[in-house]
């Protein structure tokens, strides 16, 4: 029987659209409407780009919106669910950890895909003008993806060939050029782009000598398509990362009493390079496999030191070294109008070396350490093996039901574990303008071999973390160019590994070495919340997309629960795009929500018992009892392309934070003073996000 379909025309060509959370998937009027391959089951998932028609946000959307550095994991904080700081590239989704997203691009595994790495990660390595296609799942994925529990970002490089093959582009961050080519009568195809970060060369000429900034960073990307047969193709894809990063700088502090001075120095090398091939079959209509071998390399060396007189003397030198070896292969089987199979298997021999080594002393302490120093050395290797099927079926017109369940186990430095992961989805079409979707299942994580905390004194990995997901999702399409979307989900985590935080700050650049340091061990976790969605096509030129998100992310520690330091609690999102006949567009983006809890400090006055005078004893408060302010803030980008003879100039201005809002990110300082009656008085300094940054671009494609 066929499947239900929304309707629309573009041009000549009759599109039927299978709506999904906010994701749209298109079947071709040509096609069998009862292809499930093209039936997305579970919600909570978005499409930012496409191959098809359809999409949440299309590859010329993105292009015209602002996000800093045109990055598109700057992106993805505009989605429902999903929250990160204005200083970093990398971002929570539904209250998990910023490493529990599973990263794809052309189906290899990036591990810690940022530039920037020893200030946050503020760009990721992934050149935008490169996507041609983004999945994401916030929650919910089928038992294809494994090892992360929160959510997927599956990024698919440029596929089509477009009018004009090479571009040159200069913005305020960094300068790309790309280009693209055919070859054998078109049944060779290659793309290759090269992008230098020269904030190194802004800064170096606003600096005074009193500070050094020097962020270099560059990234490479390359690929190459060949059709063997009317059946076969390969493809070989490479991608190359460098940073070099220096920071020294000096700076006055006050303490209430007096001023002093405060020296950081941080420097960074780090270097990832990922070489894999991919061969696509069709074995015939109704079968076909895609099979990747790839190799990737990870090398991070951090080195930094910081006196701060009142506070903690400190250096460390930090060196990792990784390789990962993986063969992936998954099958796709179109058993009948009405069944539908997927399966594959993963196997990955891992390699890491750490050599780790800090030393600290501390003028205030809060476990009463005033010293500390940490050596490790050590290498992990072992395999990691993965396995999956699911099954997907029409039981009616009305109703699809997709089951999977997964197979991994990990085997490294004397870490053996094995789990099975089932999932379910159901999903009802009561009229083709309606869809109601449940999905639920259980979702692994185990330490990655790359991310031991060895900086905090950790030497054996963890174990297997688990999450439960329940999502409940509707979604209605009011008419043609408007529909809504609500939907509620429930993540229950258990055999959570302990980590460790900033009780000021969670984005210090030497976190590890702060006196504010602290274990978090949670006995388990839960997420849940509720999510609004609308999109709305008022006319051609016209468009907006608005969300509401209320969540409470909480761990429970020795009986009582607490927010996770990340916990959003309310969450607008509003982006609109207005083209004008002249051919500019203007693009905004609203953020609001509620502030950050935070961790903080209280002081008390005892008596010195060596010379019978009061000092103040301070000590950490009760975990992220404290709130930061509301955060809010409006991007506005103006963007148009110029048609010239044989090519074409696109030319951008974007301001981020226009109207300068002082976002409260953290606790820079916090001092104490006894008045004239002898009570300690305390004051606490705010530290906040970034302030209004103008930005600007120029490309041109001939």
């Amino acid at each position: 029987m066929p499947a239900k379909y929304l309707t629309q025309t573009s041009g000549s060509l009759s599109v039927m659209l299978i709506c999904t959370a906010l994701n749209t998937t298109v079947a071709h009027a040509n096609a069998s409407p009862s292809d499930l391959e093209r039936i997305t089951v579970t919600g909570s998932q978005y499409t930012l780009a496409s191959r098809h028609n359809t999409h949440f946000l299309s590859k010329e959307r993105i292009e015209s919106m602002p996000h800093i550095a045109d990055d598109i994991f700057r992106l993805m904080p505009a989605l429902p669910g999903v929250a990160a700081g204005d200083y970093s590239a990398n971002f929570f989704v539904r209250g998990g950890h910023s490493d529990e997203v599973l990263v794809l691009l052309d189906g290899q595994q990036l591990y810690r895909p940022f530039h920037m790495k020893s200030f946050n990660s503020a760009f990721s390595i992934v050149d935008t003008d490169n996507v041609g296609a983004m999945d994401f799942s916030s929650g919910g994925f089928t038992a294809r993806y494994g090892n992360k529990m929160s959510g997927v970002m599956a990024i698919e490089s440029l596929y089509d060939m477009p009018q004009y093959k090479h571009s040159l582009g200069v913005s305020f961050i960094n300068a790309r050029a790309g280009s693209q080519g055919t070859f054998d009568d078109d049944k060779g195809s290659w793309l290759v782009s090269v992008r230098r970060g020269y904030l190194d060369l802004v800064l170096d000429a606003v600096e005074d000598e009193s500070n050094k900034f020097e962020p270099i960073y560059a990234d490479l990307f390359a690929k190459v398509s060949y059709e063997l047969t009317d059946t076969q193709s390969l493809s070989g894809h490479f991608l190359y990362a460098w940073d070099d990063e220096i920071l020294d700088d000096t700076f006055t502090e006050w303490d209430g009493v007096r001023e002093y001075q405060v020296q950081e120095k941080v420097s960074g090398e780090y270097s990832s390079a990922y070489a894999w091939a991919v061969l696509h079959s069709e074995w015939r209509d109704s079968l076909s496999s895609q099979t990747l071998l790839s190799v990737a390399r990870v090398e991070e060396d951090r080195s930094g030191g910081q006196y701060d007189p009142t506070e903690v003397w400190l250096t460390l030198d930090d060196n990792k070294f990784f390789y990962a070896y993986s063969l992936k292969q998954d099958w796709q089987w179109r058993v009948s109008d009405s069944h539908y199979l997927e399966s594959g298997f993963e196997a990955k021999y891992l390699d890491a070396e750490y050599d780790y080594w800090l030393e600290a002393w501390y003028q205030v302490n809060y476990d009463g350490e005033d010293y500390r120093q940490q050596k490790t050395q050590l290498t992990a290797s072992g395999n990691v093996f993965g396995a999956y099927i699911s099954d997907r079926w029409r039981l009616n017109p009305d109703w699809v039901a997709e089951l999977g369940l997964r197979w991994d186990q990990q085997d490294y430095y004397g870490f053996t574990k094995a789990q099975w992961s089932p999932r379910v989805a159901l999903l009802y079409q009561p009229t083709d303008a309606q869809r109601v979707s449940l999905s639920a299942g259980e979702y692994y994580q185990p330490e990655d071999i790359l991310s031991l905390q060895v900086a905090d004194g950790t030497t054996e990995f963890h174990g297997v973390e688990k999450a439960r997901h329940v999502i409940l999702s509707y979604q209605h399409a009011l008419s043609p160019t408007f529909q809504w979307r609500a939907e509620a989900y429930l993540k229950k985590l258990s055999q959570l590994r302990p980590w460790y935080e900033n009780a000021f700050d969670l984005y210090e650049f030497l976190p590890e070495g702060q006196a504010d340091r602290y274990r978090v061990a949670p006995d388990s976790a839960r997420v849940k919340g509720i999510e609004l969605s609308f999109q709305h096509h008022i006319t051609a030129q016209w468009q907006w997309q608005a969300s509401y998100s209320w969540s409470n992310a909480q761990d429970s520690i020795n009986g009582r629960w607490y927010p996770r330091s990340w916990d959003q609690r309310h969450a607008v999102k509003l982006t609109s795009r207005y083209q004008f006949d002249s051919g500019w567009q203007i693009s905004g983006l609203v953020y609001f929500h509620s502030g950050w809890p935070m961790t903080g400090e209280s002081g008390r006055l005892v008596k010195n018992t060596s010379n019978g005078g009061y000092e103040v004893l301070r000590s950490l408060n009760e975990r992220n009892q404290l709130e930061l302010g509301n955060y809010k803030r409006i991007d506005m980008r103006i963007h148009k392309i110029y048609p010239l003879s044989n090519s074409e100039l696109t030319v951008f201005f974007e301001v981020s934070n226009l109207l300068n809002f002082d976002n409260e990110c953290c606790i820079d300082r916090t001092s104490y003073s006894v008045d004239g009656q002898g009570k300690l008085l305390k004051k606490e300094e705010r530290g906040h996000w970034l302030p209004i940054i103008p930005s600007f671009g120029v490309k041109w494609a001939f």
